[in-house]
């Protein structure tokens, strides 16, 4: 979701806090891939992060290739060049599992979280059809890899870049589970399911992105799904 900070925390804080594996250092045995944004890159300096928590619980070696402020489509050059298009994170591998989050930076960016119908149809349409992320999803699905489709938690918690984002978001939620559903080989997680707006011990100082509790919650919930797919 969200890639950016308060103007309280520096460029450099943000830049520890959202660190995560170099695209060029993936290791041959890895079977676990994570692309998005910063929700996923979260506390991934100190190994932390979501995809982490998932690792570790599942026993699968991870490379997270998610960056802070991703969009799925990317229109600054600024952010492609940092690795910040979604689509282009995900590379071919020999994955089990990846997991795929993305589209609240595009609706902040975009349409500004307003009259952002057009920017929720080309993410994906109604019924989890049609967009970019489904189009993603069709090539993840097609390298016979499983996936976890990821979706946010309500950050409308106190004023920050994402309050005003939370119809929007709900809609983008509600097509990414139909479009899992719709999906062989595909899982939705809904991030919402164990993050409480009101527990502060959830949430980063920004009360936009997850504390290290808050990737472990939410990675443990994406462990248990996988293993209820049989992953």
């Amino acid at each position: 979701m969200p890639g950016r900070l308060p103007h309280l925390l520096a460029p450099a804080v943000f830049a520890v806090l959202s660190a995560c594996t170099d695209p060029d250092s993936v290791a041959p045995n890895t079977r676990l891939l994570a692309v998005g944004d910063s929700v996923l890159a979260w506390n991934g300096f100190r190994d932390e992060a979501i995809p982490d928590v998932v690792g570790r619980l599942t026993g699968l070696s991870v490379a997270n290739l998610s960056v802070a402020g991703a969009r799925v489509s990317a229109t600054s050059p600024a952010i492609v060049a940092k690795g910040g298009d979604i689509r282009q994170q995900y590379r071919s591998g020999p994955w089990d599992w990846v997991i795929l989050n993305g589209g609240a930076n595009d609706l902040l960016a975009e349409c500004g979280c307003n009259g952002c119908g057009a920017t929720l149809d080309s993410l994906v349409g109604p019924n989890g059809q049609g967009g970019d992320i489904p189009a993603l999803v069709d090539r993840i699905v097609a390298d016979s890899a499983s996936i976890v489709i990821l979706g946010y938690y309500n950050a409308n918690v106190r004023p920050n870049p994402f309050s005003r984002c939370s119809e929007e978001v709900d809609v983008l939620n509600r097509r990414l589970e139909a479009l899992a559903k719709r999906t062989p080989g595909a899982v939705y997680v809904g991030a919402e399911e164990v993050i409480d707006p009101a527990n502060p011990a959830h949430w980063f100082v920004d009360r936009v992105h997850p504390s290290p509790l808050g990737s472990e919650l939410i990675g443990a919930r994406i462990a248990a799904a996988m293993r209820a797919a049989g992953g």
